[in-house]
């Protein structure tokens, strides 16, 4: 049976969306990911979105502490399923480590300020190529953590799933930036 990926974040405020066309103008390149904080910016805990196993967890030039996970069987919003892998950048923490099977209740870190980044947020990938799953479109610098990689990414909003029912009480909120769109918002619920 698949499994519904939720978000890593309960209350999470999106302040950029999914190749964001004012996100290029403005920054000069596509974002193959979205970036999202608390609503409050007090709780900086980011979750686990389902039944995974961590593969890569360590430093990057470019994206700070990142932590990468395999979610195998995951029901997407068009009925599909997929394997997914899940980038997570910008990470202040790690409170995870590679081989690690993980679930929704596994604290994968909080998020930060760290690489390439102008303020504490998350960055997300969603990207179907669990072969290579630390291949990137969104960096030209290699390590062995992330590696420069051609897109094979999908929006989250259209694998993640939005979990309103206890003990999660998940919600999703609008930052207001010109980067975000009403798609960018779009996740659907499960209990």
């Amino acid at each position: 049976m698949a499994q519904k990926l939720i978000l890593p974040i309960n209350k999470m405020r999106v302040t950029a969306g999914y190749k964001n066309a004012n996100y290029r103008k403005d920054f000069g390149y596509t974002h193959y990911g979205v970036d999202v904080t608390d609503k409050d910016r007090k709780d900086k805990r980011v979750w686990g979105s389902g039944n995974g196993e961590v593969t890569h967890a360590g430093w990057h030039p470019s994206g700070g502490n990142v932590v990468v996970v395999v979610y195998k069987e995951c029901e997407a919003k068009n009925g599909k399923w997929y394997d997914i892998a899940m980038r997570y950048y910008h990470l202040d923490s790690i409170n995870v480590k590679v081989g690690q099977k993980i679930t929704k209740d596994t604290v994968i870190g909080n998020y930060g300020n760290t690489g390439s980044s102008s303020g504490a947020h998350l960055h997300i990938e969603v990207d179907h190529d669990i072969k290579y799953p630390n291949y990137t479109p969104q960096t030209s610098k290699s390590n062995s953590v992330l590696k420069s990689g051609t897109d094979s990414t999908l929006n989250p909003v259209d694998v993640l799933w939005c979990k309103a029912s206890a003990p999660d009480k998940q919600s999703v909120h609008n930052a207001g930036y010109n980067t975000v769109t009403v798609n960018d918002l779009d996740y659907k619920v499960t209990k």
